[in-house]
């Protein structure tokens, strides 16, 4: 028998068991003869049962250099031990989510330890941020992932939402809300839904990510801030159309919130959301130029400032005219050190996020 032939058996000797294992592989841990439940979630980017270490050091410096992120078998972080003892269910995107903030520091754990000193019990805050989430996203959630968490029935929902909203969104955000689902990635889809080597992989993507310290789903920068140049002066010819209007689809989806929400005999808790896209400078507002681009326009720090504020506004009147309660988060005074970029926030930030949360929650007389 000759090298050339030699070769050939040998690669068939390794193909062949290697494509056998993997089939009976997913066969075994896959859902090609079984329902999974959880297919449909995962479509929505809910990861589950995973810890990852970001390598954060050029956020933080070498003290501390990683950042510990686990996500539990419902897909939530946070420390509740049972789903039936969540008292505060937190719905947002990536600034929900705190993807750069270590496990145990993040807004709502602080804001549960000091709720439950305040009443003299434990009081369970959980965290369903998921990044790049928009209000399209938080209701796929409530149709398709919170149903799967079994036992879930909370005292309140708390939406710190708006920020990817005010970006002006008229459909779902493809790749962030959902993967989008067509002809050409059908097979993607299905290897997506019921794979389990596909899930394996995904799962391996996302620690490589977090080794090399970069955002999964939506762009996590560490962006100079002293350095930031406010110099746009003007807002962008026509852009009160634009917010009009986005504004309008903002209020009709969440007022489909605040139906799911009391579908679980819960409360909405609406919480505004501060950023740094504009500043007072010499007595005037100015904002930063190339904020977000929408229909092939681009938008400055001012368009974003005004969009974000018409949704607060009217997050603020529906929750307060459905049984529920705002907090103004977007005027307290923060530090340029409370955040890594324009949006997200630091240790020091998501502290004192919580402080001022629990203030409020004091003030307005939020029980449990």
């Amino acid at each position: 028998m000759n090298w050339t032939k030699k070769l050939f058996f040998l690669a068939i000797g390794i193909v062949v068991p290697l494509v056998l294992g993997v089939f009976f592989l997913e066969l075994i841990f896959g859902s090609w003869l079984r329902e999974d439940q959880w297919s449909k979630a995962r479509a929505l980017n809910i990861i589950r049962d995973i810890q990852i270490n970001y390598d954060v050091e050029n956020i933080y410096g070498k003290t501390q250099p990683i950042v510990t992120y686990t996500r539990d078998k419902n897909g939530l972080r946070g420390s509740c031990k049972d789903n039936k003892d969540i008292n505060v269910l937190t719905v947002g995107g990536s600034t929900t989510d705190q993807r750069y903030i270590s496990d145990g520091k993040t807004y709502q754990d602080y804001l549960q330890i000091q709720l439950s000193e305040k009443f003299g019990k434990q009081v369970c805050i959980s965290n369903a941020g998921v990044d790049g989430h928009t209000t399209f996203g938080h209701l796929e959630s409530f149709k398709i992932w919170f149903p799967l968490i079994e036992g879930l029935k909370p005292n309140y929902f708390l939406f710190y939402v708006g920020i990817n909203d005010a970006a002006f969104r008229s459909e779902l955000y493809y790749g962030y809300d959902r993967f989008k689902i067509d002809d050409k990635s059908i097979i993607r889809s299905t290897l997506r839904q019921k794979s389990a080597i596909y899930d394996l992989l995904r799962s391996l993507r996302n620690i490589w990510y977090g080794i090399r310290g970069k955002g999964l789903y939506v762009g996590h920068s560490n962006s100079p801030l002293s350095k930031i140049v406010y110099t746009s002066t003007i807002k962008t010819n026509s852009v009160e159309v634009q917010i009009a209007k986005n504004t309008e689809g903002f209020e009709k989806r969440f007022l489909e919130l605040i139906a799911q929400v009391r579908s679980y005999g819960a409360k909405p808790i609406c919480v505004s959301q501060p950023h740094l896209f504009t500043k007072f400078v010499d007595g005037n507002n100015k904002g930063v130029d190339n904020v977000f681009e929408y229909a092939g326009v681009s938008y400055n720090g001012l368009d974003y400032d005004m969009s974000i504020s018409a949704l607060n506004s009217t997050m603020m009147r529906l929750c307060l005219e459905n049984d529920g309660y705002f907090i103004d988060i977007a005027s307290k005074k923060f530090e340029n050190d409370d955040f890594y970029d324009y949006v997200h926030m630091t240790h020091s930030g998501v502290k004192r996020l919580a402080n001022y949360m629990y203030q409020e929650f004091v003030l307005q007389k939020i029980r449990f």
